[in-house]
C-alpha cells in the first residue's frame, strides 16, 4: 500500500514556516521575517524555510540583528558558496568576502542587478546595515519575474528569443590597470563582455523573469542600435513600475537578503551628509539560462 504520510523533513519545514513571522511588504515582492537570530547557526529546516520565503518574495528582511563580518559570512554560507565581495572593488581589510557599502564613496542610486557584467553573476547578497541615516537612505527592490509576467504576450514571445550583452567599461578599465581580477576563486586577466538571455529561468522556483538592467546591459544582439535602445528602454521603464517594487526602511542591525537572479534594486540618495554604512556578503551564482539560452 502506498504511504501518503509526509516525511519528517516536510513536517519540520511546515512547522518552521508556521513559527516564522513572515510579513509581506507588498503583494508581489519583499517580506520581513521575525523569530530568527542570524548570528547563530540555523537548523536545516530554518534554512529551508528562509530559502522558501526568498523564492516566494525575492527579498527578505530581518530586524535587530548583531552580525560581525565573520557571523555575516557564516550566515550566508548556509545558503551557498560565499564568493569574493566584488570582482573589482576591494573588500574590507581582513575580510576578503565582505564589501563595505559606504555612502561617502558610492551611493548606487540607480536601478541595477549586481555584477551582471560577468558570466556568472551572484546568486544573491546579504546586506547588514551598520550605520543608517535618521531620515532617508531607503532601498527599493523590483521583481523581474512579475515584470515579465506583466508583459503582453507578443512582447514576452519576442523577449524569449533574445540575448543581450552586459558590460561595464569603467570596471574593465580598472581591471586593465590592476592587471586582472578574482572571481569564483579564479584569477582572470581581462573583464570581457558577458552575454545573457533577456529572459532568465530561475533554477529554484522555475519562473521566467526579465534579466536586463540599465546600468550594465549594453545592447540586444541581432537588433539595430535604434531597435535595441527602444526595446531596452521600454523594458527598464516597465520593470520600474511601482506595483512591481517594495521599499525598505533601514535601521542599524537591519539585514536584507535578496535574490540577484530575480530582482533589481536602487539605493535612494536622499540623506545628504548623514552616515550610511553597510557590509555586503555575496553568494556565488551560476551561468544564467532561459528560453533563448537553454541550460547546458
Amino acid at each position: 500500500m502506498l504511504s501518503i504520510c509526509p516525511s519528517w523533513a516536510t513536517i519540520a519545514l511546515v512547522a518552521v514556516l508556521a513559527s516564522l513571522d513572515v510579513r509581506p511588504l507588498s503583494p508581489l515582492i519583499g517580506a520581513e521575517i521575525g523569530g530568527l537570530d542570524l548570528s547563530r547557526p540555523l537548523g536545516d529546516s530554518e534554512v529551508l524555510a528562509v530559502r522558501a520565503a526568498l523564492n516566494e518574495h525575492h527579498v527578505v528582511f530581518f530586524r535587530d540583528q548583531e552580525l560581525t563580518p565573520e557571523s555575516q559570512a557564516a550566515f550566508a554560507a548556509q545558503f551557498g558558496t560565499v564568493t569574493e565581495g566584488h570582482p573589482v572593488i576591494p573588500a574590507i581589510e581582513g575580510h576578503p568576502h565582505v564589501l563595505a557599502i559606504d555612502g561617502r564613496k558610492d551611493r548606487a542610486n540607480w536601478w541595477h542587478t549586481d555584477v551582471t557584467f560577468l558570466d556568472t553573476p551572484p546568486l544573491g547578497s546579504i546586506l547588514s546595515m551598520v550605520d543608517a541615516p535618521a531620515v532617508g537612505g531607503d532601498t527599493m527592490w523590483a521583481s523581474l519575474q512579475d515584470a515579465y509576467d506583466g508583459l503582453s504576450g507578443p512582447v514576452r514571445d519576442l523577449c524569449d528569443r533574445l540575448v543581450a550583452v552586459h558590460h561595464d567599461p569603467w570596471f574593465a578599465a580598472e581591471v586593465d590597470a590592476a592587471g586582472g581580477y578574482q572571481w569564483d576563486g579564479t584569477w582572470r586577466e581581462r573583464l570581457l563582455p558577458a552575454v545573457h538571455p533577456v529572459v532568465r529561468t530561475h533554477p529554484e522556483n522555475h519562473r521566467n523573469g526579465l534579466f536586463v538592467n540599465a546600468h550594465f546591459t549594453q545592447t540586444v544582439l541581432g537588433l539595430s542600435e535604434n531597435e535595441s535602445s527602444a526595446l531596452l528602454g521600454m523594458l527598464y521603464r516597465h520593470c520600474e513600475r511601482p506595483e512591481y517594487t517594495c521599499r525598505f526602511r533601514w535601521a542599524p542591525g537591519s539585514v536584507a537578503f535578496w535574490d540577484n537572479r530575480a530582482t533589481l534594486h536602487y539605493a535612494l540618495d536622499d540623506y545628504g551628509d548623514a552616515a550610511r554604512l553597510a557590509h555586503r556578503v555575496t553568494l556565488r551564482g551560476d551561468k544564467p539560462f532561459g528560453p533563448a539560452s537553454p541550460a547546458g
